[in-house]
């Protein structure tokens, strides 16, 4: 429980960061020509507008690319890789809808939601487990279908579309351009020592240390 409260809190104070403007404001970042790809791991934090998901079978990296006033570049989440304690073959990106779907119908490890909201009046976490499906009438899990603590309500994007949004786009795009990029991964973080981010395009190619 005290676990779940502190990654709520974390979560809820990401979602008041001030947005990031310039490469500066990320701990990563390598210059590529007249373009800067800039990173930070997440961990499993999925920023969005309404407020901050979690998504427990992806490790989520923001990715922003600069560049000069009305610059354009063509982007994808396919042009990421991602290797884990620099051995194996490194990762490829997952679609949204996948990280979505795993938010909305977790496994059988509990997953966590929190929510902030920032600005005038007060803001609201919400964290905890989601109740496991009642496996047949009478088995006593329909008595248990109210989460351990309050999950606030969707009120205007569904977690499909926040997810969506949240997302690198694909396609050609003016920067600067940021979003997300997802990568599976179902063991503890605790045991990830270092996080090699690579990227090909059309930029060239290059390596970023998140670890």
């Amino acid at each position: 429980m005290r676990l779940a409260l502190l990654l709520g809190a974390i979560t809820f104070l990401r979602a008041q960061d001030p947005p990031k403007t310039k490469a500066s404001d990320y701990p990563t970042r390598v210059q590529m020509g007249t373009v800067t790809l800039a990173a930070e791991y997440l961990v499993h934090s999925l920023p969005t507008t309404k407020g901050t998901l979690v998504a427990n079978d992806y490790l989520v990296i923001e990715t922003t690319f600069f560049g000069p006033p009305l610059s354009r570049l063509k982007m994808s989440p396919d042009q990421f890789t991602l290797r884990i304690n620099g051995r194996g073959t490194p990762l490829l990106t997952q679609l949204p809808g996948m990280v979505a779907g795993s938010i909305k119908f977790p496994s059988s490890r509990p997953h966590l939601e929190a929510t902030g909201t920032a600005g005038v009046g007060d803001g609201t976490v919400t964290v905890g487990p989601r109740p496991p499906p009642s496996r047949f009438p009478g088995d006593g899990n329909e008595r248990t279908t109210q989460p351990v603590t309050i999950i606030q309500k969707e009120q205007e994007d569904s977690i499909d579309s926040r997810v969506q949004n949240a997302s690198l786009p694909e396609g050609e795009h003016t920067l600067p351009r940021s979003g997300l990029i997802y990568f599976p991964h179902r063991g503890s973080t605790r045991n990830i020592h270092s996080l090699e981010l690579f990227y090909d395009g059309p930029m060239g190619k290059a390596t970023l240390k998140l670890l």
